[in-house]
């Protein structure tokens, strides 16, 4: 028998957010979907720890690579091929590693989920508290390192009226935003970028807000450009999610799993600090830093860093 339900006060506590505050349409989100789970104890955590273990003994992980761009091509040529095939069917921009019925992180510890779909429910959730809280006042919205554009389609659909740019260093997920205008008549553009040599031609307005989503993840400690690409642009809020290294706890077994897979696949670190150097810079004013406690098995990706430029 399932004994745990994720509850509106659990969301508000995940997403750092006060619970009396959450938007109508996140609070829909939640009592859509099935939210029981169990943890995993005993031998079944010591299977899922072992499995860990040995593909962090084997690196069976993609690892970055700097300016190796190749997977994504790929992976994201995938997604455009079955958008267009389609005509236009959001189902088709699901990247193809979102597999349902898998275990989760959660508080630290990992959990079974009786919902199959229940990280992708989670992003839903996830999707309408941050574009709603953080990005509806804004004159035009723009993701960097939009993958296969799922976020934009959301974007697209909830601010119908915003331009949403969607920028990637892979040709094919530009493709996918542009061809978001052509079969949806979304207000949407794709355009090209590379976090590691920022294209500064890009025009990006004061009243603009710029977020990424697990993306920086993959530049390892080479943000550097990219930070101060957005100090010269000056947009008037800056969002990043992504999974933090310097946040997860040592002393914890899960965390430590966390921390190993982090460090093997050359994910991003160095970030925090850099950051609270600018700010005593006077440069930026960090406004938000939450350690969001939900993810997949070996990464809390949802984790919050919000900021501007001053």
């Amino acid at each position: 028998m399932t004994s745990h339900s994720l509850e509106t006060k659990d969301f508000a506590r995940l997403l750092g957010h006060p619970e009396d505050q959450l938007p109508p349409g996140c609070l829909a989100e939640i009592a859509r979907c099935d939210w029981r789970y169990d943890w995993i104890e005993g031998e079944q955590l010591d299977g899922v720890v072992t499995g860990l273990l040995e593909r962090i003994r084997r690196k069976e992980f993609s690892i970055v690579v700097p300016g190796d761009k190749s997977r994504w091509i790929k992976g994201w040529g995938e997604n455009l091929t079955d958008f267009v095939a389609s005509k236009g069917d959001v189902d088709a921009l699901a990247p193809k590693y979102v597999r349902p019925n898998v275990p989760v992180r959660l508080y630290r510890r990992y959990a079974q989920p009786v919902e199959p779909n229940f990280e992708q429910n989670w992003r839903k959730v996830y999707q309408e508290w941050l574009f709603r809280t953080y990005l509806a006042d804004s004159e035009e919205i723009f993701e960097f390192g939009c993958g296969s554009g799922g976020h934009i389609s959301v974007l697209a659909q909830m601010f119908p009226d915003k331009k949403i740019t969607g920028l990637d260093w892979a040709e094919p997920s530009c493709e996918i935003i542009n061809n978001m205008k052509k079969l949806r008549g979304w207000n949407t553009e794709g355009r090209l970028f590379d976090f590691y040599k920022p294209d500064y031609d890009i025009e990006v307005h004061r009243d603009s807000v710029v977020y990424t989503f697990a993306a920086l993840e993959q530049v390892s400690d080479s943000f550097g450009a990219f930070v101060e690409f957005l100090l010269a642009k000056r947009p008037k809020l800056c969002v990043f999610v992504e999974p933090i290294y310097e946040w997860y706890d040592p002393a914890n077994f899960i965390d430590h799993l966390a921390m190993r897979g982090h460090a093997i696949r050359n994910f991003l670190h160095g970030m925090p600090r850099a950051l609270h150097a600018l700010q005593d810079e006077g440069r930026i004013e960090i406004l938000k830093e939450h350690r969001v406690e939900f993810g997949s098995l070996l990464h809390e990706g949802y984790s919050q860093t919000i900021w501007r430029p001053v």
